[in-house]
């Protein structure tokens, strides 16, 4: 996946607006930061984004099944660069720390740990306090 980089504000740490697959995204701007050997973009460039999230404390299990009755897969803007998060379970990590879901215009871990693949596939819904953007 690709996005390119509409805007950003002189500080690390502000605002960073992409456009992905066709979808405006505001997010954390932590393009400097990280191991990542990937060109720092300037506005205008294509790049490889990962995101990371600052999510709420009380999300649950059932509140991620359940969150998304509807089965889509979006971004809902909840804030400057928060969100509601619909997407499909497509990866779980093997250490089972780690899942992630595929939002449509991107993908995003989720706020619990899953174990299992028995669950690839089913949708999810939760909440992002913070969206951030790194440089993959």
């Amino acid at each position: 996946m690709l996005a390119q980089l509409i805007g950003v504000e002189d500080d690390e740490g502000g605002l960073a607006v992409l456009s992905v697959n066709g979808v405006e995204i505001n997010a954390m701007d932590c393009l400097g930061y990280g191991n990542s050997s990937a060109p720092y973009p300037k506005v205008g460039d294509m790049f490889s984004p990962e995101f990371s999230c600052l999510f709420d404390d009380d999300a649950s299990w059932n509140s991620v099944f359940q969150g998304n009755p509807n089965n889509e897969q979006r971004l809902e803007s909840t804030g400057l660069w928060s969100y509601r998060a619909l997407g499909r379970l497509v990866a779980i990590d093997s250490s089972g720390t780690q899942a992630t879901a595929d939002c449509g215009c991107c993908l995003l871990p989720l706020p619990i740990e899953i174990s299992s693949s028995d669950y690839l596939g089913m949708f999810v819904g939760f909440d992002v306090k913070r969206l951030s953007v790194w440089r993959a």
